[in-house]
């Protein structure tokens, strides 16, 4: 046996051991993003939702900055942010099978993502908020109280990079889970959870358009889903990085029967 040969499987294995780890670390941050929901679930339920207008945002600030940070919904913002992790993850799972597939999930999924954050209004909330508690005269804050409006206005929950950002990324993860639940790359209760859940959402957002009322109800409903389909994704994600490292094992018993012989 020539000496390429028996280092072509080592190379594999360094291959399949990044992997591995991009797997296991994917489906502890999915299980963050968990937490991130959960958090956004119980501050909705116990403090309220973003405010109205841009007095209430600048008196929030004011009272109670933490809570306000949570009203603004920082949790969702670094859920978000984790996700190009977790999609890498998903990735990981589909790359050799279906890696066209998960390629454009990744897309769809980074472009949602990115637009998302680029048009949280949270930081430039938070700054015209310190300007406005030390306005001196009544101008000043009214001209605040305006800049304020058109920032809301433009943010991830009420423009148009925000719809756009829901239908690439909502979409994307229902497309994956279709993916999975036809192959079997994601374990059945991962893939039904996912297309529920961001199914829903993807319709929720387009449906919101015409009838506000009923996107609600579609998102009330998509979001149990949620609360179950992190922990299954996870799940499945710990489980793939499990079995790369368990054939990566075998992969070396191989290669070193090889080199003996």
């Amino acid at each position: 046996m020539s000496k390429e040969t028996v280092s072509q499987p080592t190379e594999s294995q360094n291959t399949d051991a990044q992997w591995q780890t991009l797997a296991t670390t994917s489906g502890i941050v999915a299980l963050i993003q968990l937490a991130c929901v959960l958090v956004t679930v119980v501050v909705t339920a116990t403090v309220g939702v973003e405010p109205n207008s841009p007095l209430e945002y600048f008196e929030m600030f004011q009272e109670n900055r933490l809570q306000a940070l949570l009203r603004l919904d920082f949790p969702t913002m670094i859920q978000l942010a984790l996700w190009p992790i977790t999609i890498m993850g998903i990735y990981a799972i589909f790359r050799r099978t279906h890696a066209a597939y998960a390629a454009l999930t990744v897309v769809f999924v980074l472009v949602g993502v990115t637009v998302a954050l680029a048009t949280h209004s949270g930081f430039s909330i938070i700054r015209m908020s310190d300007q406005y508690a030390l306005a001196a005269t009544e101008a000043q804050k009214a001209q605040l109280m305006a800049s304020a409006e058109a920032v809301i206005s433009t943010d991830m929950w009420h423009s148009s990079a925000g719809f756009l950002a829901g239908l690439f990324m909502q979409g994307g993860l229902a497309f994956v889970s279709i993916v999975g639940l036809r192959s079997g790359r994601l374990s059945k209760g991962t893939a039904i959870t996912g297309l529920v859940a961001n199914g829903l959402d993807w319709l929720h957002v387009l449906v919101a358009l015409v009838s506000p009322s009923l996107a609600g109800i579609l998102l009330y409903v998509a979001g149990p889903a949620y609360l179950l389909w992190f922990p299954l994704l996870g799940r499945d994600l710990l489980k793939y990085g499990r079995n790369v490292k368990a054939q990566q094992a075998v992969g070396t018993s191989i290669l070193r029967q090889a080199q003996s012989n």
